[in-house]
């Protein structure tokens, strides 16, 4: 009779899950270790992963999670802030499998759910988050003529423009241009705005060890657009933008979505990821599929009790106070509400 598969908890950092998850093809970029300790690390989460070893002792599967609690009880999630992570599995490993291990964990653990960032397979709820967008990277002349006419119009208006296009070089380029930008934004959206203590740990556990870039784009000295990227495995994925409305008719996102694409290309990235939308969210679903990128489900899977979200009906209420607030409001509800909202 063969033995059992063990499941256990380990550190990110762990060497074992490590050796698994960099030889996996499917891993992402939110898969990687720096990506958890950025999210735990900033907003004070335990992080920790569910692997699943053989008898042998090597590992079949695993998923990076943290600790949640406050506002909807103790939970696992893998992870806030990150769009997608799904459990990474050797093919021996059934789904259903992975997820009995898994719930039954957690139930040891005393946690209420269990909410993973991806689909897996009959088990559990699903639950779906909006849609994704992904661009398969071939050659820079093929996708730019598989562009809608639109787009190519808008990256040669920007091309001949006094625009210039920079990689950041240097924390205060995260931390302090585009963080700045990035504010703006949120305000404009009626959203909170991250800790700038996030931008600071993104930069040093990500894009500071090439897992990752941001781009600028100047008119003159000024910083009128910003675009932060996770890159890692092959892939692209866009994390965070942030523009001055003032010079959207000079097209510079079209100018930074551009660039990341012909970088992707370079460094032989095999798809860029546009990151997750709302499905109510036509006008951005649209400028998505512009591109040529392919629009696809976003779906996530909750075992034991879903916890009610507390986010949309919160987010609703803020925006239109956070759209005629002073930076500092936004700013100082982004320090309670992404913690004890995750």
């Amino acid at each position: 009779m063969s033995r059992p598969l063990e499941a256990a908890l380990v550190p990110p950092t762990d060497p074992a899950w490590r050796a698994f998850l960099f030889q996996q093809p499917s891993a992402l970029p939110y898969h990687h270790p720096a990506w958890v300790e950025t999210v735990a690390e900033t907003y004070r989460f335990r992080s920790f992963v569910f692997v699943v070893r053989s008898a042998r002792g090597d590992v079949l599967g695993g998923v990076p999670l943290v600790a949640v609690g406050a506002l909807r009880g103790k939970r696992w999630v893998a992870l806030p802030f990150t769009d997608a992570c799904p459990a990474v599995t050797d093919p021996a490993l059934p789904h259903e499998e992975f997820a009995r291990l898994l719930a039954d964990e957690g139930a040891r653990a005393g946690v209420s759910a269990i909410e993973l960032r991806g689909p897996l397979g009959e088990a559990g709820a699903p639950i779906e988050r909006g849609v994704v967008h992904e661009l398969a990277l071939t050659n820079e002349d093929e996708l730019f003529a598989g562009f809608e006419s639109q787009v190519r119009r808008n990256i040669r208006k920007a091309l001949r423009l006094d625009l210039t296009l920079r990689t950041a070089e240097r924390i205060d380029d995260l931390t302090e241009i585009y963080f700045a930008l990035h504010a703006e934004t949120r305000r404009r959206l009626g959203v909170p705005t991250q800790p700038r203590r996030f931008f600071k740990n993104l930069w040093e556990g990500m894009l500071a060890r090439d897992l990752g870039f941001a781009l600028l784009v100047y008119h003159g000295s000024e910083p009128i657009a910003g675009a932060v990227f996770l890159e890692w495995n092959r892939r692209l994925i866009y994390k965070f933008g942030a523009s001055d409305a003032r010079y959207w008719s000079m097209r510079p996102n079209n100018l930074l979505f551009w660039e990341a694409i012909k970088r992707g290309c370079e460094q032989d990235a095999k798809v860029i990821d546009f990151g997750r939308s709302d499905r109510e969210d036509e006008g951005l679903r649209a400028f998505k599929r512009s591109w040529g990128a392919v629009e696809e489900p976003l779906v996530y899977t909750a075992l034991g009790r879903p916890a009610k979200s507390v986010n949309g009906s919160a987010e609703r209420l803020l925006k239109p106070v956070l759209r005629r607030s002073p930076l500092w409001v936004g700013r100082s509800l982004g320090e309670v509400f992404y913690r004890f909202g995750a």
